[in-house]
This record gives C-alpha cells, structure tokens and sequence, in this order.
C-alpha cells in the first residue's frame, strides 16, 4: 500500500511539474507573440521601412555619369526661404550666416524688403501669415522665375526654419539632369496622417 501511494505522489508531482511547465511554455510563447506583434505594429504605425524608394542606393552608374558627377562643377542652386518680418532678425538671419552661404544665391520672399539679408516682398504687408502660406510660395517662385529663371540650374524651396545640408544636396544633384524635371522626396505616413516632404 506505501509502495502505491508513493507512486501515486509521484505520478501527481510529474503531472503538476508537467502542468507548471506548460503553463510557463504558454506564457513565453504569449509575451514572444505580443512582442513580435507590437514590433511589427510599430513599424507599420511609424513607417520605419519605405514601400519603395524612388530610386536604389544600390543601382549601378555608368562610368561616364559617374565622371559626370566627380569632374563637374558644383550645380547651381538657388534657394528660396520663405519667411515674415517677425523672423527676419532671428530664423532668417540664422539662415543667411549658416547654410544659405553655400547655396548659389540665396533669397528670402516675404510681405516686407529688408535690404540687409535680401529678403523680397512678394505678398502684401498684410498677406504674409501662415494661413496665406501657398500666396507667398506662389509668388515666390513667380519672382524667382522672372528674375533668374535661365540663371541656376535647381531651385530649393525651404521655411526660414529649416536647415539643408547644401554639400549632401549638391552631391545628389551631380547625378541629375537639370534640364529634366524631377521632383525629390516621399509620401509618409505617420499618425495614421499622410504628409508629403520635398
């Protein structure tokens, strides 16, 4: 009878170890599934991975665009920062001392001239707000057009509160055609928002 009751204790100790073990397996195999899930979740939500780039980092170049893009001169960039009189002495000045030295010509539309930093008034005084955005971006290429269309051979439209790397951007330029239009940049899709960056 002890003989029975011994191996009945160890028949029911192996089947709660057993249990125990399967119980913590499940667990294990629940926190790896969520893990993986909110990764992968994450990635879609934030859109780390791009569908498509527009063209492949990995693509190959012909020997004659490749000396294209060593041999010739920089391409002529002029940059156009949009900005009002409230930043002119701030944000547009950090502009004019930073990066705006390295584009080809540099200006800024706004409602007001300010001599000083080429700042062109291109909407009425009263029309330079943010929510008259696309005015003051339409005449400023109109300005741009008239004045030096034949001039440059690219044209960066930036916000007085944005820093371009010119050296990255001239390099990426060598490889185009200036006289083919293109446009530079990719859908994002970010809190469930879609944006567009030039």
């Amino acid at each position: 009878i002890g003989n029975r009751s011994s191996r009945r204790t160890q028949r029911s100790w192996r089947m709660t170890a057993k249990m125990k073990l399967r119980s913590q397996l499940h667990l294990l195999t629940g926190f790896m599934a969520g893990f993986v899930l909110a990764f992968v979740l994450l990635l879609y939500v934030y859109d780390v991975s791009r569908v498509t780039p527009c063209w492949s980092s990995t693509s190959t170049m012909t020997t004659a665009t490749t000396a294209r893009i060593e041999d010739g001169p920089p391409p002529r960039i002029l940059c156009m920062v949009l900005t009002c009189p409230e930043n002119v002495q701030s944000l547009a000045r950090s502009v004019y001392e930073t990066w705006g030295q390295r584009c080809s010509r540099l200006i800024f539309a706004s409602s007001e001239d300010y001599e000083p930093l080429g700042v062109v008034g291109v909407v009425e005084p009263t029309g330079g707000g943010y929510e008259d955005l696309w005015n003051k971006t339409r005449e400023g290429f109109r300005h741009v057009w008239e004045h030096y269309a034949g001039d440059y051979d690219w044209f960066l439209k930036a916000d007085d509160d944005t820093y371009v790397v010119m050296e990255n951007l001239q390099h990426l330029l060598r490889g185009f055609d200036p006289n083919t239009p293109v446009f530079f940049g990719y859908k994002m899709s970010r809190y469930n928002v879609l944006l567009h960056f030039e």
